[in-house]
């Protein structure tokens, strides 16, 4: 984490020039034995940390809610790649 960014901006690590990621957009990262979830802010390289989930099921639920109609969710398999992948919310609510 860059010098005086608060605890909650966390850099999203995401390839440069991505412009699938939109402010508001959610992402859910696997943190060790967790999964972390955030909103992306407007500069698309930080996000506000909204909470946490010991559940990948249950993070991936409380992600979509939170995305809405509006946004879009992220799956993160490691806090420490690049790599991520789009996630369909309308196949949670199946």
């Amino acid at each position: 984490m860059r010098q005086g960014k608060s605890a909650k901006e966390m850099p999203v690590g995401r390839p440069h020039g991505d412009r699938t990621m939109l402010e508001g957009d959610i992402l859910v990262t696997a943190v060790g034995e967790h999964y972390a979830l955030g909103r992306l802010k407007a500069d698309r390289d930080t996000q506000e940390h909204l909470g946490w989930q010991l559940d990948r099921t249950k993070a991936v639920k409380q992600a979509c809610a939170l995305a809405g109609a509006n946004h879009r969710v992220f799956l993160y398999e490691s806090a420490g790649t690049a790599d991520y992948l789009p996630f369909d919310c309308a196949e949670v609510s199946k």
